[in-house]
């Protein structure tokens, strides 16, 4: 089953507009990390709490039978908390390690929203994201994984997928989990 990936992507966009100057003022805590190579180049991430808005850069919800985990990856090197990010989503039909994967994305955004960025969507291929464990208790969720994707470059939300200026996104995870409202 695949599932439109259009609000999936805004959702990305909209998250990234505002945890940006959430995330520049507001004091927070790493809960997980991303290591992954970017065309051969070490990537290394931090997923982030911020507790005194209930919201973090690694999240899941459910909607019915349907699980959604989202981890956004900050490079805690960058010049700034928005750049240099990377994202992993995943859409599950259940709610643990062994429940079947709908649909993935993969992307990075190297200069944040100001500049060109890389969605694995339109690529050509399909990205692979696998699940090694994952618990979903209240309090205590977390998830453990690998992934590994092609993204290529768009210049805009709205721009075509240039498939010239591509990159292949390999890497693990390993975070804990907030619930999201």
């Amino acid at each position: 089953m695949h599932l439109n990936q259009a609000p999936l992507m805004a959702g990305i966009c909209v998250a990234l507009c505002f945890a940006q100057p959430a995330l520049a003022q507001i004091a927070r805590t790493p809960i997980g990390a991303v290591e992954a190579t970017i065309d051969g180049e070490h990537y290394s991430g931090e997923t982030l709490d911020v507790p005194s808005e209930g919201t973090s850069t690694a999240e899941v919800r459910s909607f019915g039978p349907v699980t959604s985990i989202s981890i956004q990856a900050h490079d805690p090197e960058a010049e700034s908390i928005m750049r240099n990010v990377l994202s992993v989503e995943v859409s599950l039909m259940g709610s643990d390690a062994s429940a079947t994967i709908m649909d993935a994305s993969v992307s990075w955004w190297p200069d944040g929203m100001s500049g060109p960025f890389y969605l694995s969507e339109e690529s050509g291929t399909a990205p692979e994201v696998i699940l090694d464990a994952i618990f979903l208790e209240d309090g205590a969720a977390a998830a453990q994984g690998s992934f590994s994707a092609l993204v290529c470059r768009r210049d805009s939300m709205f721009a075509e997928p240039d498939t010239s200026d591509c990159r292949q996104v390999k890497g693990i995870f390993d975070t804990a989990l907030r619930k999201a409202d």
